[in-house]
């Protein structure tokens, strides 16, 4: 018998153009679950692996592992193109910028001295009328 293993693979979506991620156990007819991103296709794949102590497939974890890779760095060519844009927001009146709500200061917090109590006797305590076993 074969071990079973953690598989993802790339499917088509019935609904989009998107391709969608299936994470799905060896040996078994169905798929668990199915995932738009290949960020969230790794996490539920260590997810079933802590449930079910099942490995997940090394092919599936570098295929995953470079499409994060390659979503991470589009991701960040896109990043200067939206900064350039928000120096000009800031060009705008300042009158039509919202002002900033004031704080309270903040108070510090200060400890209780601790008080000197003497003890406090009842009259039948000093009278020496209760004995203490």
């Amino acid at each position: 018998m074969e071990a079973k293993v953690i598989i993802v693979s790339v499917v088509k979506s019935n609904k989009s153009e998107n391709n969608v991620w299936a994470v799905s156990i060896t040996g078994e007819e169905q798929e668990q679950a199915y995932c738009k991103s290949a960020w969230k296709a790794m996490k539920f794949a260590f997810l079933l692996k802590k449930q079910t102590g099942f490995y997940i497939e090394d092919d599936s974890l570098k295929m995953l592992s470079e499409e994060i890779a390659r979503q991470k760095a589009a991701n960040a060519a896109e990043q200067p193109a939206e900064q350039e844009v928000q120096p000009e927001a800031e060009q705008q009146p300042e009158a039509e910028a919202k002002p900033k709500k004031a704080r309270k200061p903040r108070t510090k917090k200060v400890q209780a001295e601790p008080m000197d109590v003497a003890p406090v006797y009842s009259a039948a305590e000093a009278a020496g009328l209760i004995a203490f076993m």
